[in-house]
């Protein structure tokens, strides 16, 4: 009889130890499926992370990533760059969209005024927009109609765009007697805009963006640095996603 109670105290003891075992191994599965998943989870991060540290900054995740606008421009060469010629040529066209048709019993001297009113007709600038600067003064982009408007969007926290930002200043310096105008458009702090102008000797408008109809989001820039070039009436003749380099600047357009 107490053989029996042992026996059966026995196969207790192994189908207790049996289950213990069985749940330990599934807790170690459990652990290891975790813990692959973990590795799996943070190697992506740390690409994305290597990703925008090396090509750019994106303002919201969920859209479009920087890129750096692959290999530079051509090298400089004698005599005019396109940036210059284009500048050079860039002429305002005159408006002549909303001229009134005139009856046809008008005397030929009404229609001959009426030519040159529609010559007198001062262009509407595209694009436009006013910011204020860093001295608080309100800048508006038809500010600078007839010139060829180098528009860079940026902001100091973007790594790409503070290693454009000595180009671009360069290139100001080089052009700006030439008719062209850099503008630069920042999603930052003011304060911090002031500091960083100061050390990279910025010599070009910097306009904050801080306001509640953002320009930022009316031109669509959901990664920086994005740069335009515009005619002298304001029109769109290029644009780059990403950092640009001296070469890719002076020959642009």
């Amino acid at each position: 009889m107490n053989f029996n109670k042992m026996k059966m105290a026995n196969k207790k003891y192994i189908l207790n130890f049996t289950k213990k075992s069985s749940l330990a191994k599934n807790a170690w599965n459990l652990i290891q499926v975790k813990r692959a998943y973990f590795f799996v989870i943070s190697s992506i991060m740390l690409a994305f992370i290597f990703l925008f540290a090396f090509t750019g900054c994106c303002i919201n995740l969920p859209f479009k990533l920087v890129y750096t606008g692959a290999e530079s421009g051509a090298e400089t060469t004698a005599g005019e760059t396109k940036l210059e010629e284009t500048a050079e040529k860039d002429v305002i066209k005159e408006d002549t969209s909303y001229s009134e048709e005139t009856d046809s019993d008008e005397s030929s001297a009404e229609e001959e005024d009426s030519k040159n009113n529609d010559k007198e007709t001062i262009v509407q600038y595209e694009n436009d927009f006013t910011l204020l600067d860093l001295d608080n003064n309100e800048v508006s982009l038809h500010d600078f109609k007839g010139k060829l408007v180098v528009l860079n969007f940026w902001a100091t926290w973007c790594p790409p765009c503070r290693e454009e930002i000595p180009d671009f200043v360069e290139v100001y310096n080089m052009y700006k007697d030439k008719n062209v105008q850099f503008i630069g458009v920042a999603d930052d702090d003011k304060e911090a805009l002031i500091n960083f102008a100061s050390e990279y000797n910025i010599n070009y408008p910097i306009l904050v963006d801080g306001t509640v109809d953002r320009v930022f989001q009316k031109w669509g820039i959901d990664a920086i640095p994005h740069t335009f070039i515009l005619d002298g009436s304001g029109k769109i003749i290029f644009d780059q996603l990403g950092m640009m380099t001296k070469e890719q600047l002076i020959n642009a357009p």
